[in-house]
């Protein structure tokens, strides 16, 4: 059984980021080849504190700070397909979803200080990115998130295996967009069924 977590970087639950993550998951659970333990997490009801650059990870491994990001490095561990989705603020990510990407240092920190990695660095693991905007499209709209997204699957020894990408959900909706939300679970059938060969 392949194990999937998904974490919504969106303080709004059953909005637009919510609802993209939930066909996702739908298209992964309805796969018929290959059944999945699915896991759904929501960023802003976890107690995840900012890391403070104390540099305790180069030390020792794992994170000084004692909260719910502990068990995430050990979810992290074990998915075969990591699903993220934030909303677009200030040409970013979430500050939610921020604080879980900085506390990955303790990650970084157990592969290329200890040399005692957190996570199996021989494992497969598919990842994908989930980002909606208010604003209409533009050219470069997302484009911050990008190296921030890929440092963080590169982190967790993830392969990012691709971007849905949504503008101007404030004029229209995911949840009256059927188009986008089919795509949503074209791909989730397609992430699993990759996962599956690995």
């Amino acid at each position: 059984m392949l194990k999937v977590l998904a974490i919504v970087g969106s303080p709004r639950k059953g909005k637009n980021n919510d609802t993209l993550v939930e066909h996702m998951l739908k298209g992964i659970a309805d796969y018929k080849e290959v059944s999945a333990s699915i896991e759904k997490l929501y960023a802003n009801k976890m107690q995840i504190a900012s890391c403070t650059a104390c540099e305790g990870c180069g030390r020792k491994k794992g994170c000084v700070i004692k909260d719910d990001m502990n068990s995430l490095y050990t979810k992290f561990d074990e998915a075969d397909i990591v699903i993220i989705s934030s909303p677009l603020y200030f040409c970013s990510v979430s500050s939610q979803l921020k604080a879980i990407i900085d506390r990955n240092q303790a990650i970084w920190s157990s592969k290329y200080i200890l040399n005692d990695s957190l996570i199996n660095k021989e494992k497969s693991r598919l990842g994908y990115f989930i980002c909606t905007a208010g604003m209409p499209d533009e050219p470069h709209l997302f484009d911050a998130t990008l190296p921030v997204m890929e440092l963080f699957f590169k982190s967790i020894n993830t392969s990012h295996e691709g971007n849905l990408f949504v503008p101007n959900v404030d004029q229209q909706p995911i949840m009256e967009d059927e188009k986008m939300l089919q795509e949503a679970y074209a791909l989730g059938a397609k992430l699993i069924e990759k996962a599956a060969t690995l």
